[in-house]
């Protein structure tokens, strides 16, 4: 434990307090990321001061240190002497191919959303700020990187705010400090092969030396890079609104905003976004693509972007269903990432007295296998369903995936393409509709 005295600047209050007047809805609970180190101690003594009533903790129980029952312990014991509700998340670290850093902090994120933290405040400070811009550039990141952390930041359904993150540390250590406070010290921190402890213990240490102002400026920088990160956004924005219309805008834009008008479409979807070298490529071909008005596509962990007829199209791989699947025509079926109903209509769909009193069969949806054939009109010969499905200008993405219609072993009907004639309603009667 550490403790010690001086009156400290009021600043990293003063920073907390603007935070919560911009960011804090009113009557909104705020819930504080706690580890028990001397920032989040330092954030929490001035919640505790402004919010008394509407501040919560969380502290999340790694079990990576044999420290770790006895900073829990003191997170314990120094909210119940606060008066503050306190949470005690154990999580379990998976690395999965990745660092031990970023998976203890997939495991504590996902801990905060687990305990119903819509609001919440976690103590990054300046130095943290210069810090992560320096270990991104290291790792080549673009623009959006370099804007390191935000001071606000949406990760629905959370909001995450860092009040301190324009405060140096010095003054927070003078508040804590000034205000005798207590907080626990991580081992951790002072392992150089961390690769962000290195920089804080030596790389930080010596551009200081030589650059005074070199932590500010670097956090400075990073108010630079989210601003044009904004900018890049915006401009994404503006030339999605054309090239969802036609993809022949798309063409004529240089590659760099291709590739930010790209990134930007992933990223509002939700989807992982490729290295540079693969996304130039995706580029290269959908651009020759476009001229020559041929299909495309992208393939990535999530699904694909399509190329199709002068649009693009995010297309989720669902799995399709390889065996039939009985159904008794009520409801909705689940079906390769959509839905298959029956909609009652007059005069067209399937002939519904004939499913209602036929006993020779069952309904079922099956995936397509090739060479299907339909008979749509009376006494005209039967079309390779693949020319149907051309002609009705149906996505080559939607095709595979379309659910057909089987009474017995008999192909009745395709939705969106038509009803085997023998089958068709000409009073009432039930349309397969299948949305994806």
């Amino acid at each position: 434990m550490a403790a010690s005295r001086n009156r400290p600047p009021d600043l990293p209050g003063e920073a907390v307090a603007n935070c919560l007047a911009a960011h804090l809805p009113p009557g909104a609970t705020l819930y504080l990321g706690l580890s028990g180190g001397r920032d989040s101690v330092v954030l929490l003594h001035i919640l505790k001061g402004l919010i008394p009533d509407r501040v919560r903790a969380i502290h999340v129980h790694h079990g990576l240190s044999p420290h770790a029952d006895a900073w829990a312990s003191f997170c314990a014991t120094l909210c119940r002497g606060w008066e503050i509700p306190l949470a005690i998340a154990k999580v379990a670290v998976y690395r999965e191919g990745r660092g031990l850093e970023a998976a203890a902090r997939t495991a504590r994120y996902q801990a905060f959303r687990e305990h119903g933290a819509t609001c919440l405040a976690l103590a990054h400070h300046r130095r943290d700020q210069a810090e992560t811009l320096l270990l991104n550039l290291c790792r080549g990141t673009g623009v959006a990187g370099a804007a390191a952390m935000r001071g606000k930041r949406e990760m629905p359904p959370m909001t995450v705010l860092r009040p301190l993150l324009a405060i140096g540390e010095d003054k927070i250590a003078a508040y804590a400090e000034a205000h005798q406070l207590c907080w626990v010290e991580d081992e951790s921190n002072a392992k150089p092969h961390f690769r962000r402890n290195f920089l804080r213990l030596h790389v930080l240490p010596q551009l200081a030396a030589i650059f005074p102002a070199a932590e500010a400026n670097l956090a400075r920088a990073t108010a630079h890079f989210a601003e044009a990160n904004s900018l890049l956004h915006d401009l994404a924005a503006l030339d999605a609104t054309h090239i969802k219309q036609d993809a022949q805008y798309f063409a004529a834009l240089t590659p760099a905003r291709q590739a930010n008008w790209l990134r930007w479409y992933l990223k509002e979807a939700g989807w992982s976004i490729p290295d540079a070298a693969r996304l130039a490529e995706a580029l290269r071909q959908f651009s020759n693509a476009v001229r020559i008005g041929a299909y495309g596509e992208l393939r990535l962990p999530e699904g694909r972007i399509c190329l199709w007829r002068g649009r693009f199209y995010s297309v989720s791989d669902a799995p399709i269903p390889v065996s039939p699947q009985i159904w008794d025509g009520q409801g909705e079926l689940a079906w390769a990432g959509g839905w298959l109903r029956l909609e009652a209509r007059q005069g067209e769909g399937i002939c519904a007295e004939r499913l209602n009193n036929n006993a020779d069969g069952q309904l079922s949806a099956r995936p397509r296998v090739g060479g299907e054939t339909l008979r749509l009109v009376e006494n005209r010969p039967r079309r390779p369903l693949k020319k149907l499905l051309q002609e009705a200008a149906i996505p080559p993405w939607q095709r595979e995936r379309l659910p057909l219609l089987y009474w017995g072993d008999e192909f009745i009907a395709c939705p969106g393409i038509g009803i085997a004639a023998a089958w068709q309603a000409k009073e009432t009667g039930w349309l397969p509709v299948y949305s994806d």
